[in-house]
């Protein structure tokens, strides 16, 4: 994977947290790759 660096704000930090603390994700990493392949699939799905 190539590493790439993003600026959050405190509150998606927050909120961020709290996925990886209830434990639907194991970390931020992973939350923001999840987002973005969403994201990709969507846009190509129009």
């Amino acid at each position: 994977m190539i590493p790439v660096q993003v600026r959050l704000t405190k509150n998606i930090m927050k909120k961020l947290d709290k996925l990886v603390d209830d434990g639907f994700y194991s970390n931020r990493s992973e939350i923001i790759r999840d987002a973005t392949r969403r994201l990709v699939v969507d846009m190509n799905d129009e």
